[in-house]
């Protein structure tokens, strides 16, 4: 998660909204040229960007602690112990 203020967009993004499953109201931004995901927002919490890791230029700063959704986790991709973990979405 990032602050707003703190993300830098370049080009424009299409965006994709669902209800999430504490009805929360999730928008979804891809780019527009190519369809890759760049970040998700929740409307219900202002201020905040889930920021896809892969679409940054540069992830050197990045500092993973948590999991999300821990509970759907699969065999093959472990939930990392050392973190945090929400077993769905934080709690608005």
């Amino acid at each position: 998660m990032v602050p707003e203020e703190a993300l830098e967009i370049k080009g424009e993004l299409k965006f994709y909204t669902v209800t999430g499953t504490d009805g929360s109201h999730i928008s979804r931004g891809f780019c527009e040229k190519c369809g890759s995901p760049l970040l998700s927002l929740i409307e219900e919490v202002e201020g905040l960007r889930l920021v896809k890791a892969g679409s940054l230029d540069d992830s050197s700063w990045l500092k993973i602690d948590s999991n999300f959704w821990s509970s759907s986790a699969k065999h093959w991709s472990p939930v990392d112990e050392t973190l945090h973990s929400f077993t769905k979405n934080p709690e608005t």
